[in-house]
């Protein structure tokens, strides 16, 4: 049973992270505002508003409102590429053939996410959304003695949010988030697998630990409206940072930091269409030191609607820490559609480590 452990995970002798590389993880990412240079401090109210600025809460248009069920799917394009790889693996002749298929995946991300909301129930400007998420990673490279870092985050929790407005150009947002966090963040290099040959008694968690812990936190929004075409906005996300808990201090799940933005939305009118001009500034803290260019994002949605209080129809386009975007959606009442296309920056500075993703949703909703 230890050899077959063993054997299965020799894949993993040519994973790695390179050092150095950076990626701005969030706790949720939106497939929609993906689309728009992950622009959504100052968007309007949408059925996301609680993952995004909850302070758009107290715009919504619906008494009442249930998701049944949305699910977000983001996969890197290196990891659509292995899969292609893998089942086209009947086509090379021997196991050294099939490795060295993976020659040009060396240096990449393999990266998939996966975000599940079972139920959501909105109440005028109150909303409460259990949800769970897991974002997994491996790192491709070739050095001189092949190593393996690998991720797996996995948190499930609620989220309960609440805006009301401050006069009449002002709504602050607040969301409270009890949580579960499932981590593991391990490396090991080509000499750590003999370790796992009969009779070694070494286990995988000696070389990935598994950590994990309850943890409660938040986050603060803030939109000013001097005019009904612009809107200026703020989030504060995981208010002074989200600690976990566990018994066993070894094994607690790192902090989720704060992390501050910045934006703004202009609105133009088309007739019945609506152009949307978005640009912000994340994380003005910066306190993993990233480039400048990294933190900017620009974006734009033109869409209309045609029964609901959000844009029910509509593209996407915009810039993302100096890379393109773009993406589509539809909403037809019962159910709603979005997909998109972005990259993030894996390297020092836009240009140097692109890894660019595909990100869909799939959301059911009814509201009155």
């Amino acid at each position: 049973m230890r050899f077959a452990r063993s054997t299965a995970l020799l894949p993993l002798l040519y994973v790695s992270c390179p050092a150095g590389a950076a990626e701005r993880e969030a706790l949720f990412v939106s497939p929609r505002a993906a689309g728009r240079g992950d622009t959504f401090v100052a968007a309007f109210d949408s059925n996301e508003a609680t993952r995004l600025n909850p302070a758009t809460l107290a715009e919504s248009r619906s008494t009442f409102q249930l998701r049944f069920l949305q699910f977000d799917g983001i996969v890197g394009q290196n990891s659509m590429d292995t899969m292609s790889d893998l089942m086209n693996m009947g086509s090379v002749d021997d196991g050294l053939g099939f490795l060295r298929s993976f020659d040009d995946k060396f240096g990449k991300r393999q990266y998939l996410r996966g975000q599940l909301s079972a139920l959501s129930m909105r109440i005028k400007s109150f909303e409460v959304q259990l949800f769970g998420t897991n974002a997994s990673w491996l790192e491709l490279r070739d050095p001189t003695t092949p190593q393996a870092e690998f991720e797996s985050d996995t948190m499930a929790g609620v989220q309960f949010s609440y805006a009301r407005p401050l006069g009449s150009q002002l709504i602050l947002g607040a969301t409270f988030r009890p949580m579960y966090r499932l981590y593991i963040h391990g490396q090991m290099s080509f000499t750590d697998i003999v370790e796992f040959v009969p009779p070694s008694a070494t286990e995988f968690d000696d070389y990935a630990p598994l950590q994990s812990g309850q943890g409660y936190g938040g986050d603060l929004g803030l939109i000013w409206r001097p005019k009904p075409a612009l809107r200026l906005g703020v989030t504060v996300q995981n208010v002074g940072d989200t600690a976990f808990e566990n018994s066993d201090k070894t094994k607690t799940p790192p902090k989720l930091e704060s992390v501050v933005s910045a934006g703004g939305l202009y609105r133009m009118k088309f007739g019945a269409w609506d152009l949307d001009l978005s640009a912000e500034m994340r994380d003005l803290m910066n306190r993993q030191g990233l480039n400048l260019t990294r933190l900017l994002h620009a974006g734009a949605e033109f869409g209309r609607s045609f029964y609901g209080k959000d844009h029910d129809v509509g593209a996407t386009a915009g810039v993302r820490e100096g890379y393109l975007t773009a993406g589509a959606f539809i909403d037809a009442w019962a159910f709603r559609l979005d997909i998109s296309n972005y990259a993030v920056e894996l390297g020092e500075t836009p240009g140097q480590r692109m890894d660019r993703r595909w990100a869909g949703t799939l959301q059911s909703t009814m509201s009155f």
